[in-house]
């Protein structure tokens, strides 16, 4: 934040105002921006979701700058949520507080929400946070609306407080952006713009209705404009110092200013310690600094657009496309030309022409000459950019309502619950300001109730009731009481729950769903369930329903007589000093059991170490045996290698034997060969020679 002056309490009260205001408009101004941006994409109208500038330039052009809005409907998801669910600030008051003022004290804080109409505030903010990513409602006080107090002064006019709607958050500074931080605002404005006559008439006796515009616009530093006035309520708050206590003591002041001077009779203390404006957050980040809040529609704004345009594109080429016309030969609608020149414009069950043209020649029907314009792809584009919203938010169609595959109870339920998962932060961030209206609430009221009165407060059944507080007094029935309230601040705690109009609707709410979850308790719930509906004839339908419970069910309401509610006191003492007994024997137990966890937790220790050291042997012994095991199969492998060796020379040996032998052998045939050649060829001779030599003593054994 910008640093600004501390103490306003300066001869320049004025000065310090308008620096603080500037501070705050220029811190918050982005967030402003983008606050004003979220809220026309989240508006159903749609009027502002296109630029300006370019909205204007398509006008003078004559093109469509059309809107079809989307965003709102994400926005309506998380907010009706809030309203379905009603919530509202609960209180419970603590152990020590004493019972019927605290039951007193806790009443009055529900019927201050409910005097209020406190819902309208909170659903307010959260639907600003959820479309615009911030919102707030904050408490105001005001005079007892009594007719006892019509006549009285005004000073001794009893006040109440009121939870009230902020209806346009654009008009508080100074809150946002401490809140950002998790600081508590040292300062705040809530502005109203108001016509220069209108300020004339509500505040004539001012020294700025006494001078002229010109120099009032000067002096008052842009509070002032061509035909505005900004009033603001000015809050800030003082540390004073408390003796005897290390932390100051916050007081919170307020007045109203023009900018030039604070109006008179306005200024006032608050009774509280913090400025009673409540922020509602959207989405929460810091970023380099600065703070960055975020609604659900932020995400959306280029998918939106990008509809926006698209669908103003097909308009455009929709309404720039001519009607395709028909091709016809010369002279086929002669005689018809009034009944096809109507066409466009009076559609025409049919059509009549000539089924020849005017060279006699017989021509096919007229046809249009059709060209699609590309509708297709932008509606492609448009369907894309839809999915693109959902995800972008986590928000799809089935948690909307549409229908989805799902058909049980519980998977639509769980469809639901993913989508709120989404989104939860919104209604969380809502729950935490209620944590700081509670102790507001919690706060105030000691301070503003702090005299003898008659106040209104409602009952856990929400029935109201009118009690005296800050006094002694006794009810119908003669029972003595003092609700001391004023000064007696008493602990509450703050949570968030539904709101229900009667006690009555909460307990029928509660039974239907826990009936729904176990089905087997309808019977046995079901009388209750009925007599608290408000149907014709509820009470004799839950009697019926009695009388269908077990017998050790049915008497229940009945009392009990004196004997059996002596029985049951006796009983409960023996179980209180038995419950006493047994919370003995359970603290001896847990210390036995502690005691039996070290020493199992040490021996596992040690057994833990014992397994360790015997994994380490026995990897080592199995490393050792691989060891071995691997030079074993080495010198088995050398050894077979050897063997295998002079296995081949044994064999190499044995072939050269052989070979040898076999030349040998072929030696020694060769050689009986040539023998056996050179016989046969002796041999021969000898028969040829004997053969010639009978054939010559032949001749002459023939001779006479």
């Amino acid at each position: 934040m910008a640093e600004v002056e501390k103490d306003p309490d300066l001869s320049d009260f004025m000065g310090t105002a308008r620096k603080r205001f500037a501070a705050a408009a220029e811190d918050e101004k982005d967030l402003r921006l983008k606050f004003v941006q979220d809220l026309k994409l989240a508006s159903p109208d749609g009027d502002d979701q296109w630029d300006p500038v370019i909205k204007q330039q398509r006008e003078m052009a004559g093109r469509p700058a059309m809107a079809f809005p989307r965003c709102h409907t994400f926005v309506q998801q998380v907010s009706n949520e809030a309203r379905q669910n009603k919530p509202q600030v609960k209180f419970a008051p603590r152990l020590d507080a004493d019972k019927d003022t605290a039951e007193v004290y806790e009443g009055l804080a529900r019927f201050i929400q409910y005097e209020s109409n406190a819902q309208i505030a909170y659903e307010t903010a959260i639907e600003y946070s959820a479309g615009g990513s911030f919102g707030y409602y904050r408490f105001l006080t005001e005079y007892c609306e009594d007719p006892d107090y019509d006549d009285a002064d005004e000073d001794s006019i009893p006040q109440d407080l009121k939870i009230c709607p902020v209806m346009d958050p654009l008009t508080v500074y100074g809150i946002l952006v401490p809140t950002c931080f998790n600081r508590k605002p040292p300062f705040a404005f809530v502005i109203k713009e108001m016509t220069k006559e209108e300020y004339k008439v509500l505040y004539g006796d001012t020294e700025m209705a006494s001078l002229p515009w010109v120099e009032a616009e000067k002096r008052a530093d842009g509070w002032v404009g061509s035909d505005t006035v900004r009033i603001a309520e000015y809050w800030w708050c003082e540390e004073i110092k408390v003796k005897g206590k290390r932390r100051p003591k916050c007081k919170v002041k307020f007045c109203k200013i023009n900018g030039l001077e604070e109006l008179p009779d306005t200024r006032t203390e608050w009774a509280g310690s913090e400025i009673p404006i409540v922020p509602v957050l959207g989405k929460q980040m810091i970023i380099e600094g600065k703070p960055r809040v975020s609604s659900v529609v932020r995400a959306q704004k280029a998918a939106q657009q990008l509809i926006n345009y698209s669908k103003s594109r097909i308009a455009e080429t929709l309404s720039n496309s001519p009607i395709a016309p028909y091709m016809v030969a010369n002279g086929q609608i002669a005689g018809f030309e009034n009944m096809w020149a109507q066409l466009n414009r009076n559609p025409t069950p049919y059509l009549v022409y000539n089924v020849i043209d005017v060279a006699g020649r017989p021509a096919p029907p007229p046809q249009r000459d059709v060209q699609e314009a590309p509708i297709q792809s932008l509606s492609a584009l448009v369907a894309q950019e839809i999915d693109d919203m959902k995800a972008t938010t986590g928000i799809y169609d089935a948690s909307m309502g549409a229908q989805s595959n799902e058909t049980s109870a519980k998977a639509i339920g769980a469809r639901q619950q993913s989508a709120n998962l989404t989104t939860m932060h919104f209604l969380d961030n809502l729950e935490r300001s209620f944590r700081q209206a509670g102790k507001i609430i919690e706060e105030m009221i000691p301070k503003i109730y702090d005299t003898e009165r008659e106040v209104t407060i409602l009952g856990p059944n929400e029935e109201s009731k009118i009690v005296t507080i800050n006094a002694e007094h006794q009810d119908e029935a003669g029972k003595p009481h003092h609700y001391k309230i004023a000064g007696n601040r008493v602990p509450l705690v703050v949570t968030m729950g539904r709101a229900y109009d009667t006690k009555r609707m909460e307990t029928v709410d509660f039974i239907q769903e826990l009936i729904r979850s176990v089905p087997t308790l309808a019977p046995i719930l079901g009388d209750i369930l009925i007599k608290n509906t408000d149907m014709a004839g509820a009470d004799e339908a839950a009697e019926r329903l009695h009388k269908m419970l077990p017998p050790q069910l049915q008497d229940q309401d009945e009392p009990l007589p004196p004997q059996a509610q002596a029985q049951i006191a006796q009983l409960t003492q023996q179980m209180q000093v038995m419950h006493g007994q047994l919370a003995k024997f359970t603290l001896e137990r847990e210390a036995k059991v502690l005691e039996h966890h070290g020493k199992m937790a040490q021996i596992s220790a040690q057994a833990q170490a014992d397994m360790a050291l015997e994994d380490k042997k026995l990897l080592t012994a199995v490393t050792v045996a691989e060891i071995n095991t691997k030079a074993q199969n080495a010198a088995d492998r050398e050894a077979d290698r050897r063997e295998l060796e002079a296995q081949f020379h044994t064999q190499a040996h044995e072939v050269a034997l052989q070979a040898m032998q076999g030349q040998q052998d072929q030696q020694m045939a060769a050689q009986q060969g040539a023998q056996q050649s050179q016989q046969s060829a002796q041999d021969a001779a000898q028969g040829q020679q004997a053969t010639a030599q009978q054939a010559a003593l032949q001749p002459q054994a023939d001779a006479p």
